[in-house]
This record gives C-alpha cells, sequence and structure tokens, in this order.
C-alpha cells in the first residue's frame, strides 16, 4: 500500500472520528428515539478533497422542528471546521432515489432506523429501477 493512501486513509479515519463530538452534542441535546443522521459521499472516504469537497448530511425525523434545531447545529459546527454542509431531511412523502445514498450509509448518529424508513427505502428503490428501465427501452 502506498503512503499516499495510508495518508488518505488516515485522513479519512480522523474525519470520521471528527464526527463524534457532533454525535454527543446531538444525542445529549434529543431523544434519540425521534431522529437519525446520516453522513455520506466523500467524507467519510479516502475520496474527499480538502478544500473542495462538502459533506452530505441526511437527517431523518417526523418533527420539522427537531429538523431545524439539528440543523442549525449540524451547520454550526461545520462551518466552524470551516466545511461546507450539504444538508437535507429526508422527506417520506416523496420517494425518490436521491434519498438512497443517506439511507444506505454505513454512518448513522443513532439507531433509529423504523419500519417506516425500510419501507421508504424500498419505495425509492423501485423509484431509481423504474428510472434505469425508462432509460433502457
Amino acid at each position: 500500500m502506498s503512503v499516499l493512501v495510508r495518508n488518505k486513509e488516515s485522513a479519512a479515519i480522523e474525519r470520521i472520528r471528527n464526527l463524534i463530538p457532533l454525535q454527543t452534542k446531538l444525542s445529549n441535546e434529543f431523544d434519540e428515539n425521534a431522529y437519525n443522521v446520516f453522513v455520506f459521499g466523500s467524507y467519510p472516504t479516502i475520496r474527499y478533497d480538502e478544500g473542495s469537497s462538502d459533506i452530505d448530511i441526511a437527517v431523518y425525523t417526523k418533527d420539522i422542528d427537531l429538523y431545524k434545531k439539528i440543523a442549525v447545529i449540524i451547520e454550526d459546527y461545520f462551518y466552524e471546521l470551516g466545511i461546507e454542509t450539504d444538508l437535507f431531511l429526508i422527506d417520506t412523502s416523496v420517494a425518490a432515489p436521491v434519498y438512497l445514498s443517506a439511507l444506505n450509509s454505513q454512518i448513522q448518529f443513532t439507531d433509529f432506523y423504523p419500519d417506516e424508513l425500510s419501507l421508504f427505502k424500498g419505495v425509492c428503490q423501485q423509484e431509481l429501477l423504474k428510472i434505469k428501465r425508462s432509460m433502457v427501452g
């Protein structure tokens, strides 16, 4: 393994570790059975490019006021780190493939992943398949 790859892996691990204070802050402020935060995209990987990449974050909650509070904390946290944030609410009323990257993420802040969200993920997957089929034929 090259030094460059090892350095990129070490940086990715450090970025993931840097999420722990944010996760702790959110869990101390809010009921972990009411929300989940998904980190996806290049941030937790070796593909992340310091200075030009952002962090992709999705929040799942049924409480829009809770989402707003969580969003402010997340945006402030990454603003302090100088990292652009692409943050959105997972809206289960509109099934769309855009949610799949978040819902498949290995980095989640809580264990809150209710059956409704699992079903929604399946519907989003079906929407993606429809789009793929329409592109082929």
